[in-house]
C-alpha cells in the first residue's frame, strides 16, 4: 500500500502539492471603481471603507444582493471613490501601501470623513 501511495505521489506534478491556490482578480460589471484589486484586497479595501464612514455594508448595498444598483448611496460612494483615487493619483503618485493601509492610495474615506458618514470641515484645523 505505501508502494502505491508512494508512486501516486510521484505522479502528481509537484507544483500541484501544497501550492497555495492562485489569487484571483475580482471582476465583475458592476466593480467600476475598485478594479484590478484580488479578493481579499478587494475585501480589505471595503472594510476600510465602511471603518471610514462608520457604516455598514447594507448602507451602499442591498441585503444580500451586493450587485444591486438600487441604492443612490452606492453611485455617490463610487463618485466618492473616483475623487479619492484622483486625488492619489496627482498628489501621492509614489505612494506604496503598507499592511493593512489602502492599496488605492495615502487619502482614504478616513482621511475626511474621520468615521463618520458626514466629512469633517478639515481646513484650517
Amino acid at each position: 500500500m505505501r508502494l502505491v501511495l508512494g508512486v501516486l505521489a510521484l505522479l502528481v506534478p509537484a507544483t500541484a502539492v501544497g501550492q497555495a491556490p492562485t489569487p484571483e482578480k475580482v471582476e465583475s460589471p458592476n466593480v467600476k471603481v475598485l478594479t484590478g484589486l484580488y479578493a481579499q484586497q478587494f475585501q480589505e479595501e471595503m472594510n476600510l471603507i465602511v471603518q471610514g464612514l462608520g457604516v455598514t455594508c447594507n448602507t451602499c448595498h442591498v441585503r444580500n444582493n451586493f450587485a444591486s444598483e438600487e441604492k443612490p448611496e452606492k453611485l455617490k460612494a463610487r463618485l466618492m471613490l473616483e475623487m479619492t483615487k484622483a486625488l492619489n493619483e496627482k498628489y501621492f503618485p509614489d505612494y506604496k501601501a503598507k499592511d493593512g493601509e489602502s492599496v488605492l492610495g495615502k487619502v482614504t474615506c478616513y482621511t475626511c470623513h474621520k468615521g463618520e458618514t458626514t466629512p469633517k470641515n478639515t481646513i484650517g484645523h
